[in-house]
């Protein structure tokens, strides 16, 4: 049973969820013969403030 998951800074739409879920699963069922069935996608979608590069947070870019 496969799970990915998807962490993204700000949020995504349903359409952009849905096409990432479908390419990500496609992908493990081509290259490691995983059922898209058996496969969990969790999105985390972070806030600017709660997401950091080196000692910068990114709201601060």
């Amino acid at each position: 049973m496969p799970y990915i998951n998807v962490k993204v800074v700000g949020p995504l739409s349903r359409e952009q969820k849905e096409e990432i879920a479908a390419k990500f699963t496609q992908t493990l069922e081509d290259v490691a013969n995983k059922p898209k069935d058996h496969t969990y996608v969790v999105f985390d979608e972070i806030d600017r403030q709660n997401w950091a590069v080196g000692d910068r947070l990114l709201d601060e870019r």
